[in-house]
């Protein structure tokens, strides 16, 4: 069987670069830059089933649930953000010039899904264009977490790993209920 090879790439539609992160409660509100940090993963994870009488020719098949995650790692720390993005599981104060992060037996457990926008943008030729990821409903899959480093490593920076997974928004419409991504395609 002959092998088939392309002899260019359309640079137009490669996925670059990384993304400016932030976080706001739902996808048509101001969103918060969470600071700097990178993109690592973007999945749509769908649970299939199938279901078959013993007398039916052919299985039923379909989608059981449907979710996407987003994982990304955070280089700073500011309590405040944190605080929006663990959507009640954690809470912070700021007084004066210090942070504070309290988390453990919070009266209402309940956490607050929050809408994540993730946007590149670079340029091609002379033209910006952006990549854009929102999920609209997502929730942390764990609290804040971070290895630490000796100071005197040559990398000291601590990074925190945050892991969020979204699920259905049923408030819109079916077919636009996990997540978006626009794509600028560029013809220059």
């Amino acid at each position: 069987m002959a092998l088939y090879q392309n002899s260019t790439v359309n640079d137009e539609k490669l996925i670059l670069g990384n993304y400016k992160i932030e976080v706001a409660a739902t996808a048509l509100a101001t969103y918060t830059n969470i600071g700097a940090g990178i993109l690592t993963s973007f999945s749509h994870e769908p649970t299939m089933y199938d279901a078959q009488a013993g007398n039916a020719p052919d299985p039923i098949e379909g989608v059981a649930t449907e979710v996407c995650k987003l994982d990304f790692e955070m280089i700073e720390y500011d309590s405040s953000v944190l605080s929006v993005i663990h959507g009640g599981l954690i809470t912070s104060t700021t007084i004066s010039s210090v942070q504070t992060i309290n988390a453990g037996g919070n009266s209402d457990p309940t956490i607050t899904p929050k809408a994540y926008r993730c946007t590149n943008t670079r340029m091609q030729g002379t033209t910006t264009v952006e990549n854009i990821i929102i999920v609209y409903r997502a929730t942390p899959d764990t609290g804040p977490k971070f290895s630490l480093k000796s100071d005197n490593d040559t990398d000291p920076i601590a990074v925190m790993p945050l892991s969020v997974t979204g699920k259905l928004d049923t408030g819109r419409s079916a077919g636009d209920q996990l997540y978006s991504i626009t794509y600028d395609v560029y013809e220059g």
